[in-house]
């Protein structure tokens, strides 16, 4: 078994005000490096940038995850969702590969204009990096992603990369490897988080089956199970940074910091009884699962779509509820509870 990686390595910024207030202080705390080493040597962005470039690079994308460029996909979401979930009414189903892969490359093709690369992006597995006789390799992505670059350079790269070749980001038109590490995160960063969460609330219904009554009737209650699914399963638990000290010191030359969201969002001192779904729980204390201040996670409601999506498709193809068959997965210890931080292969059946 491999240890712990080197962003697990670095100390940590933990509990729930002090991870929030350092997610606010860009300043202090940069984004400014190059994560991946292992399989890339380009930076994500705008995940990996500060302001000015960061704002802008945001202000870019925001538009293609608002509600209103979302709301033309809601009925592929959840006409995907239900039709990957159906066979649950009949037979066993994996969530993983069975219903999150598929989902979340299908849906991400549709907003870039990218449909006709669904086969390849699935190919790749649930991590984009692949998995080769447990190493990674960047090497499917980048070529994918310098092949999409050049297409939206000819204006056929489809919506993304056809903006990202002629659109100034202040006032200058992005360099071939900028456009890269602005596909690459959007390709990668909503990838296997998502199919963690889409797991996340199979494995959190199964184990509380008293809440599938509650939420099957009630939106305002699905909406609650998902955020304290969010809150409990922490998809990405941990986001580097640099901290700079109050000085604002040289990034090259700072040492490097873990936010470690996990823990702020499983904070005793914030979230009462933290190792526990709890539907009543006030949405005025809320969780940092997607990150907090000006990194907060663009892509956010999407994720919750295809929550909301496959929530609904999984209650109305097993109407009595499911039991899990096989999981694989890797925990965190909350509260003295073992609650799942990401899934491997998870294996329902219907009740």
């Amino acid at each position: 078994m491999s240890g712990p990686t080197r962003i697990e390595r670095l100390p940590r910024i933990t509990g729930y005000d002090a991870v929030r207030a350092a997610g606010r202080n860009f300043e202090r705390f940069s984004s400014l490096h190059q994560g991946d080493e292992d399989v890339r040597d380009y930076r994500q962005l705008p995940l990996e940038a500060d302001p000015p470039l960061h704002s802008a690079l945001r202000a870019f994308l925001v538009p293609f995850f608002s509600k209103g460029s979302l709301a033309p996909h809601q009925h592929h979401i959840d006409a995907d969702a239900r039709a990957l979930i159906a066979p649950l009414a009949h037979s066993d189903l994996e969530l993983v590969r069975g219903v999150g892969l598929p989902l979340v490359v299908r849906t991400i093709a549709r907003l870039l204009d990218r449909e006709g690369d669904i086969e390849e992006w699935a190919s790749w597995g649930p991590s984009v990096w692949g998995d080769h006789d447990g190493r990674r390799d960047g090497t499917a992505l980048l070529g994918f992603l310098e092949r999409a670059v050049d297409e939206g350079a000819a204006g056929r790269g489809g919506r993304l990369f056809n903006l990202l070749a002629a659109t100034p980001i202040n006032g200058m038109v992005l360099s071939r490897e900028e456009q890269i590490g602005v596909g690459s995160l959007l390709l990668a960063g909503g990838r296997d988080t998502v199919m963690n969460l889409i797991s996340g609330i199979a494995w959190m219904l199964a184990m509380h089956p008293a809440h599938a009554d509650a939420v099957r009737g009630d939106a305002a209650l699905r909406a609650t199970f998902i955020e304290e699914t969010l809150r409990l399963t922490t998809p990405l638990g941990l986001m580097e940074r640099i901290d700079r000290g109050d000085a604002a010191g040289n990034p090259a030359t700072s040492p490097h910091v873990g936010l470690d969201f996990a823990s702020a969002n499983h904070d005793p001192a914030t979230f009462t009884c933290p190792a526990e779904l709890r539907l009543d729980r006030p949405a005025s204390t809320p969780h940092v699962a997607f990150g907090i201040g000006p990194h907060a996670c663009v892509g956010a409601p999407l994720a919750r779509m295809e929550a909301h999506a496959v929530l609904g498709a999984l209650l109305d193809a097993a109407p009595n509820g499911w039991q899990i068959v096989h999981c694989e997965a890797q925990y965190r210890t909350v509260d003295g509870r073992e609650v799942p931080a990401s899934f491997q292969r998870l294996v329902i059946a219907a009740r």
